[in-house]
């Protein structure tokens, strides 16, 4: 039996599909999983670690924030800065300081250019942002 579930998360939206019969455990699941990965990593919920770190500059994170962000920086450095996970301000001077449903579709919402490069280390779970 083919079952579906759909629901918004990340921004877009997601579905599941399943072969099997018993469905709705596996789906709620799943569910709860992306919301559970939202507030770690979301940059448009305050209370979502990413969130906190971008406000604070650093954050005793878990272990999901601290594992993602070193892969990030490692992708930065391994593609010479075309991948580059420190774009925050730069999103948010060029209006992207919304979702990208508020975001308006014909364009930029603003000029401006923000700095990218920026420095984080990572010490253990401890994540610093310059």
């Amino acid at each position: 039996m083919i079952a579906h579930r759909s629901f918004r998360a990340m921004g877009t939206e997601i579905e599941l599909v399943l072969d099997a019969n018993s469905h709705d455990t596996a789906f709620d699941r799943a569910e709860a999983e992306f919301e559970r990965l939202e507030q770690v990593m979301s940059r448009f919920r305050p209370t979502s670690e990413l969130s906190q770190l971008n406000e604070a500059g650093t954050l005793d994170a878990s272990a999901d924030l601290a594992d993602v962000v070193g892969l990030a920086l490692a992708a930065r450095e391994e593609t010479g800065g075309k991948f580059d996970p420190t774009i925050h301000d730069a999103l948010v001077a060029a209006g992207y300081d919304r979702t990208f449903d508020e975001v308006a579709p014909t364009g930029p919402a603003r000029d401006g250019a923000g700095a990218c490069g920026g420095g984080v280390t990572i010490d253990g779970h401890r994540i610093e942002v310059e």
